[in-house]
């Protein structure tokens, strides 16, 4: 007469009868390149890239309250969900003019070094664009307008345009940025 086995050890022998007669899985291939993901933008006729790290939402234009005694670049304070947002047109304040039409006009939410957000007011927004991290070129590589050139940390090619990465950490930190008041 057999031996009586406990629950337990039955299992234990249907599982190394399995094992021992299955098919193993297929090996897992990395099929994933590094990659660098952003979401494009427009201002002027020229397209951006901001890191989807930095971001925190995009919305339509939303109304603002206008903000007395500032540079004509901040456009006011817009309420977002309740917290401030304030709204900066990147066109005015790099003295470049819109190129498409209001209707397209976006405001991306970006995160700032206080944890709170800045409202960057940009000409279209293009979604998430992937590139390659081994095809960052240089900036000397492109034509870059030289107020542009200390906010742009690299160009990547994709599709027809050259897309300049705009570096947001920086553009913050620089006086430029900080003068708002007239």
């Amino acid at each position: 007469m057999p031996k009586k086995s406990s629950p337990f050890e039955l299992l234990l022998n249907i599982d190394q009868l399995y094992r021992s007669v299955g098919d193993n899985l297929p090996e897992q291939k990395v099929l994933q390149s590094k990659t660098w993901t952003g979401i494009g933008f427009q201002l002027d006729n020229h397209y951006f890239v901001i890191g989807i790290d930095h971001l925190e939402e995009i919305i339509l234009e939303p109304s603002y309250t206008y903000i007395p005694i500032v540079k004509p670049w901040l456009k006011g304070v817009a309420n977002m969900r309740g917290h401030l947002l304030p709204v900066m047109d990147l066109n005015k304040l790099f003295g470049m003019t819109s190129g498409t039409s209001r209707k397209q006009h976006r405001v991306m939410a970006v995160k700032s070094p206080d944890e709170g957000y800045v409202g960057f007011l940009v000409d279209a927004v293009y979604g998430m664009q992937h590139f390659s991290m081994d095809s960052i070129l240089s900036t000397k590589t492109v034509d870059v307008p030289e107020l542009l050139l200390p906010f742009v940390s690299g160009v990547y090619q994709g599709g027809q345009q050259n897309w300049l990465v705009f570096d947001a950490k920086s553009f913050m930190a620089s006086s430029q940025f900080l003068a708002i008041g007239q």
